[in-house]
């Protein structure tokens, strides 16, 4: 997700808005203007944008395992940037300076919301730049993670556009992230294990879902203990260790579930489950569906 000002076809006229000016640069732009929530998606090509600001938050994510460079400045005059590490998701506030640098193609959307929009779901304004893993988020809320490969499939052409759904499922998508990352979810809390631990062991937790992964593996990955890392974890998270293991054991699932003939069998050793049994379980206790209805879905 980013904010840039994008790119139409060569061969199309871009939508007018008052979120973003016509641009070309031969990739498909796609916008759809809102009442709260305002929504660009793309297929987006390596690109620097100079800094600007604009009069919505902009709820930005990369969908996909890349990286790019956000800088920003506080209304203190203060100069700061990172490296975001997709999948993330990251919010700008209004009216604040900034710049974008995409080294790679990526999978990108990003939500321009209005500030009564924000206020309306919030009961307050947001003042500070925020960045959260997309697996923090979708794990604490499966809607975003539902929507977000929704909207993947949107930036590779894979779904049908249409102005009025994606407007609908973007402001639904940005209700959830911003109730997650700066409502009364832990997300939002302070207390919890660091930022680079958190990276850390998530990251771990992802390349090693086929492993046996316990408290004490977990703690050596994130620097703690393993009798911290449970309490540090819950309080960062929203989740046990473990109950977050098996959501993203879940979610990887059904990843190959939609994507590969791979047997549900396979699947189950592949995401850590002892068996395909187990994996239902775990399917309709977090998905409220079973893998065979997953698999179905490829045929829609």
């Amino acid at each position: 997700m980013t904010d840039a000002p994008d790119p139409g076809g060569a061969n199309q006229p871009a939508p007018t808005s008052h979120v973003l000016s016509p641009a070309a640069n031969g990739y498909r732009r796609s916008l759809f203007p809102g009442r709260g929530v305002s929504i660009y998606y793309d297929r987006h090509p390596p690109n620097e944008w100079d800094e600007h600001t604009r009069t919505q938050a902009q709820v930005s994510g990369l969908l996909e395992a890349v990286e790019c460079l956000v800088r920003w400045r506080t209304a203190d005059g203060a100069r700061h940037e990172t490296w975001v590490k997709g999948p993330a998701v990251w919010v700008i506030p209004a009216n604040v300076p900034h710049s974008l640098t995409y080294p790679r193609e990526a999978d990108m959307v990003t939500l321009f919301v209005e500030r009564t929009f924000v206020f309306e779901t919030l009961g307050r304004e947001i003042t500070e730049f925020a960045l959260v893993p997309l697996a923090q988020l979708a794990s604490r809320d499966t809607v975003i993670g539902q929507l977000t490969k929704t909207f993947q499939k949107l930036c590779r052409g894979k779904e049908k556009e249409n102005a009025l759904y994606v407007e609908s499922i973007g402001t639904v998508l940005g209700t959830h992230i911003l109730q997650a990352m700066f409502g009364d979810s832990p997300c939002g809390k302070r207390g919890g294990m660091p930022v680079g631990a958190q990276l850390r062991v998530m990251r771990f937790i992802d390349e090693h879902l086929a492993d046996r992964l316990d408290l004490v593996t977990l703690g050596r990955a994130a620097g703690f203990s393993a009798c911290h890392l449970g309490r540090l974890f819950k309080k960062s998270m929203g989740l046990t260790p473990h109950d977050y293991v098996m959501r993203r054991r879940v979610a990887k699932a059904e990843e190959l579930l939609e994507t590969t003939d791979k047997k549900e069998v396979e699947i189950a050793g592949l995401c850590g489950f002892s068996d395909d049994t187990h994996m239902a379980r775990r399917f309709r206790r977090v998905l409220h569906c079973s893998p065979r209805a997953v698999r179905a879905r490829r045929g829609e």
